[in-house]
This record gives C-alpha cells, structure tokens and sequence, in this order.
C-alpha cells in the first residue's frame, strides 16, 4: 500500500474511506468540500443552502462509496451524486409550491359548506374515482401521516419513485377534485 497520508492513488484513498479511515474521511472531506460547494453556489440560490446540499452529498457518497468502482475520478463520482442532490432540492420545492395550491385547500378556504360531512363526501368521492394505487399512497401519506422514507420502505421502492408517485397522485387528485367542483357548482 503507498504512503497513506499522501493519498497520491485515489484508489487508496477510495479504500481507506470505505474502511471508515478518520483521517482518509478527514483529507477527503477537506480536498473536496470547496470544489462541490464552488459548483453548487452556481446552482443554488444561497450559500447555507449550497453548504447544506454539499453536507448532502458528503454523506450520500459516504453510504454509496462501496458502489463505486473507479469508472471515473471520485471528484466525478461526487459532482454526479451533488447534480442528483440538487435537483432533489429543486423538485422538493416545486412540491411543496404544488402542494400549496392543491384545489383542496383554496376550495375549503374560499368556499362556504353546510357543513362538514358535505365535503366529505366530495373528498371521498375524487377518491373513488382515482386509480387505487393512487388513492392508496395518498390515504398512506395524509390520512396515516407515513413519511416518504416508510413508505418506501413498506412498498418497496425507492423514495425517489414514491415522491414521483406521490407527485402523480397528487396531480390526479386535483384534476378530478376541479372536474366535481365543477358539477357541484
């Protein structure tokens, strides 16, 4: 093995940071930091939050660092899985702008009911009429309040796939919410 503290081979490096090496993870974190944090300030819109997203990718790389198999330099392997966080940024936040205007929430707030059992009723029929994976991951996440990260671990997917399911599901809810306002009204 050459010269540890040098880390001149990245594969050497790669090995002592998969060993769990503090001062491999030390030099590592300190050789690379500026460099992701430097393309993640063109990408974000802040400094705390490119220093979040940068903390991020440290530690995506760290739990995924033994699926790495030197096809490209580590700094590549890195900016790769930051791309990744930041457009996990950027679509968590359309989310939460798209949750926000969810018909469900302007329609209650703006409209007046005789009472609640009526909308209800309206809620549970979008419901019926949406496709029952749909429906079923929707009940999951608000009515039983489950967390993406559960709910991908009980359906066995990928949280990444359940937030786009979940982004689907959502989509459907508001386009058959607007259709039975629309015969309500």
């Amino acid at each position: 093995m050459k010269r540890f503290l040098g880390f001149t081979d990245e594969q050497v490096l790669v090995e002592a940071i998969k060993n769990g090496h503090e001062l491999a993870i030390e030099y590592w974190f300190k050789n690379y930091y500026k460099k992701l944090l430097n393309l993640a300030l063109q990408k974000l819109p802040n400094q705390s939050v490119a220093e979040e997203i940068v903390q991020e990718t440290f530690i995506n790389c760290l739990r995924s660092i033994n699926l790495f198999k030197g096809n490209s330099s580590l700094l590549t392997y890195m900016q790769s899985i930051l791309r990744h966080e930041i457009n996990d940024f950027y679509r968590k936040r359309y989310a939460k702008k798209f949750i926000q205007t969810i018909p469900l929430s302007e329609f209650l707030l703006e409209h007046e009911y005789k009472d609640a059992h009526e909308t209800a009723e309206m809620v549970k029929s979008v419901l019926k009429k949406m496709a029952s994976g749909s429906r079923e991951l929707l009940m999951k996440k608000y009515v039983d309040k489950k967390r993406v990260k559960e709910l991908a671990k009980e359906l066995g997917r990928s949280e990444k796939a359940i937030e786009s399911e979940l982004f689907r599901a959502r989509k459907e809810f508001r386009l058959l919410w607007a259709n039975v306002n629309q015969i309500s009204s």
